[in-house]
Formats: C-alpha cells, sequence, structure tokens
C-alpha cells in the first residue's frame, strides 16, 4: 500500500489527512451552456484540480470587478490515489446579469504560485 492511498477515519466521521509534496492548481473556467441560458438562468463554473495543501483562495471578477454574491464552493475529499484536493467554484447569475457583462474571471491563489492563477473567458468570443 502506498503512503498516498490510505485514509483513516476514527469515531464518527472524523478524518485524518494525509501529508504530501506540494501540488500546484490546475485551473478551468467554463461558461453557462445554451440550455441553461434558454431557461433564464447563467452558471459559471470554475474546476480548481490536483492542489495540496487544502488552503486556497478563489475570487471570481465580472468585467475586472470582484463578484461577492452568488458564488457556491464546493471541495472534494482527499483524493485517496494522489491525496489533492479539487474544489468547483460556481458562480450563478440571472441570464439578464450574465448578458449585461463580458469578461468572466476565476482568480485563484494558493502556496504554490507566487502570483495568482487566473482563467477567463469572454462571453462574445464563446
Amino acid at each position: 500500500m502506498s503512503e498516498s492511498s490510505l485514509w483513516l477515519t476514527f469515531g464518527g466521521g472524523t478524518k485524518l489527512e494525509l501529508k504530501r509534496n506540494d501540488a500546484k492548481p490546475t485551473v478551468s473556467i467554463f461558461p453557462p451552456s445554451n440550455e441553461q441560458l434558454q431557461a433564464g438562468g447563467a452558471s459559471v463554473v470554475c474546476f480548481i484540480n490536483n492542489f495540496y495543501p487544502k488552503d486556497i483562495g478563489v475570487k471570481w471578477l465580472v468585467d475586472g470587478n470582484e463578484q461577492r454574491n452568488g458564488i457556491l464552493n464546493s471541495f472534494t475529499d482527499q483524493d485517496s490515489k494522489d491525496s489533492t484536493y479539487s474544489l468547483s467554484s460556481t458562480l450563478s447569475l440571472t441570464k439578464a446579469e450574465y448578458d449585461s457583462h463580458n469578461l468572466y474571471s476565476c482568480q485563484v491563489t494558493h502556496k504554490t504560485s507566487s502570483t495568482a492563477i487566473e482563467k477567463s473567458f469572454n462571453k462574445n468570443e464563446c
């Protein structure tokens, strides 16, 4: 058994975090689907994968301005194969809000990078 695949649970579900070397996250951003826009909503999703340690910062920018509302962050459990973490961050907007802006950015800060990792898309180029 490799040291990076060991999970131990104690008592009422207390999990033991496995230590490993720091791992820099990979970041991807996805615009809302056409089906979602037709239904009147818009979710922009940022996937942050394969990072360690778990402490991470996510900031949403819309046309260069920080967005603080309508954000849901969801962590996965520590991966049983490589002991890294993943996070999905979803920015939920109405279709009208989405249509009134152009540039959507997900900015990630983590100890493995001296500068923020940023992924963006321009709605008019999708």
